[in-house]
């Protein structure tokens, strides 16, 4: 006999009332992961001009450490949380506790190591900043049970108001503290007043969970989400040995410089790739069972990203030294040449960000921990040889080790939910052509002798109308396919 959750799957009526959610999902999300990531580059932006490369060294070191005790604190429960089809009513409560235990835990390890960390990046001033945030766990902690209940029950709207009020809030707090004087420290403001508003706003949405101490509750959990957390790790390791790699090696100085190149590659992974993930995920774990329903998502998902980030992304390549000079200033122009390649591998990355929930909606768990092993293999091996040569290397040998990857990617997604691996290509090539005709026509206009601001927006013109013209023209009905998507977000009532 089906489970509840297997004839609920198979039932139209319920599927309609998933994609109906999923599209109010989708809808809170882009507004809250543009607010938050919109004001988060407004104030990291804001930090780099006030305080200069050398200063922002100790932000960027900073900011590993936060996302790999983030990594710790959830342990892939959080997945758990929404994956799982029954859920006990203790487990939400005993996961909490289990979290807050591990942040006073996480926090007594980093006042023991903070020292020693300092010391492996050879910058002392960061070892005041790590005391200051390992204190302030419990914040970040309460946030992961009740986010994950939120997104079970893909009500959106309560994340998106913590989203954006956090991150209104910390940025505010941040760039006043550096106007003030603060230098570095500025981010503990930061970091501490976003987690608090996060905090609070996401424990009144999902009215809970209640802590407690019923933690064999989550042994039921522990076969999946360590196999996520074996993922997460990984795909940490990968993403921030170049960050470990170029502080340790080349210095605060060049980290700064790289570190912020690199954050308009995790921009659109961030803005549009979590987007769509964060809501795609439950929808592929209510609706494993179709594969015609999945293939059909997927390759949905992969034409959104692909049509709103290729050709922002390969612009962004095209007038890099334009860009950075003109919102950060002379001082950080060695950056260009980085923001170039690693704005290729965000708009990769982004498109392709994707099919972990594609394999975790599946409860392919253990398919997503070998392709992580693969993934760290082909890019830490990039950056490792990139190292040898420069800093720009390292920007390359990243994004090499990316775009191997690309096949792998595709075979994975051919195999879960059977769409074609032409399809699949076919789906991203619209963008792809587009852009490179718009990149031609940008360096044409670029040619002329005209500088600042007016080559970035005559570039920008000639850029965005070559582009719409050449998808008017060789992908009508794929574009007017995408248009009509793109409307269905805005207007739910189509």
């Amino acid at each position: 006999m089906q489970s509840e959750h297997q004839a609920l799957a198979g039932d139209p009526g319920h599927l309609a009332i998933q994609q109906r959610k999923a599209i109010h999902g989708v809808r809170w999300s882009l507004l809250a992961v543009i607010g938050r990531q919109g004001l988060q580059v407004v104030g990291a932006l804001a930090l780099a001009r006030i305080l200069g490369p050398e200063s922002y060294g100790i932000i960027s070191l900073a900011s590993i450490y936060v996302v790999l005790v983030t990594l710790l604190l959830d342990q892939g429960l959080s997945a758990a949380l929404v994956q799982r089809p029954q859920l006990s009513a203790k487990a939400p409560g005993a996961i909490f506790s289990l979290n807050l235990m591990t942040a006073v835990l996480l926090g007594a390890l980093t006042w023991l190591l903070a020292p020693a960390i300092s010391a492996f990046f050879q910058a002392p001033d960061l070892t005041a900043v790590l005391l200051v945030l390992a204190m302030a766990l419990p914040l970040k902690a309460a946030a992961v049970a009740p986010r994950a209940m939120l997104s079970r029950e893909l009500h959106f709207l309560g994340i998106a108001v913590s989203d954006v009020a956090g991150a209104m809030v910390g940025t505010a707090c941040g760039i006043s503290a550096a106007l003030m004087g603060a230098s570095y420290y500025s981010i503990l403001y930061q970091v501490v007043a976003t987690d608090i508003v996060a905090a609070v706003v996401l424990l009144v949405a999902a009215k809970g969970p209640i802590p407690n101490l019923r933690l064999r509750e989550v042994r039921p959990l522990l076969g999946f989400s360590l196999g996520i957390f074996g993922v997460n790790a990984l795909a940490y390791f990968s993403r921030n040995i170049d960050n470990i790699l170029v502080g340790r090696f080349l210095g605060v100085a060049s980290l700064s410089l790289y570190g912020m190149a690199y954050r308009v590659l995790a921009l659109p992974v961030m803005l549009f790739g979590q987007t769509v993930n964060r809501v795609m995920f439950p929808v592929f774990s209510r609706t494993s069972k179709d594969l015609a329903l999945l293939s059909s998502n997927l390759l949905k998902s992969m034409q959104v990203l692909s049509m709103i980030v290729v050709p922002v992304m390969v612009f962004t390549a095209c007038a890099s030294a334009q860009l950075v000079n003109l919102v950060l200033g002379k001082e950080w122009l060695a950056a260009a040449p980085l923001l170039s390649v690693l704005a290729i591998a965000g708009a990769r990355e982004t498109i392709f960000f994707i099919t972990p929930s594609l394999m975790r909606g599946m409860g392919k768990a253990g398919l997503n921990l070998r392709y992580e092993v693969l993934a760290t293999i082909a890019q830490v091996s990039g950056i490792v040889i990139g190292l040898q040569f420069g800093l720009l290397w390292v920007a390359v040998g990243y994004a090499a080790g990316g775009f191997v990857l690309i096949p792998f990617l595709l075979v994975i997604q051919s195999k879960l939910c059977g769409a074609r691996i032409s399809t699949q290509l076919a789906t991203v090539w619209p963008p792809v052509h587009a852009s490179l005709w718009g990149a031609a026509a940008y360096f044409l206009v670029a040619r002329l002798d005209v500088d600042g601001i007016v080559e970035i927006l005559l570039g920008f013109l000639a850029f965005a109308f070559t582009a719409v013209l050449v998808l008017f023209i060789a992908h009508r009905s794929r574009t007017r396919v995408f248009l009509s998507r793109l409307r269905t977000l805005v207007d739910l009532r189509r």
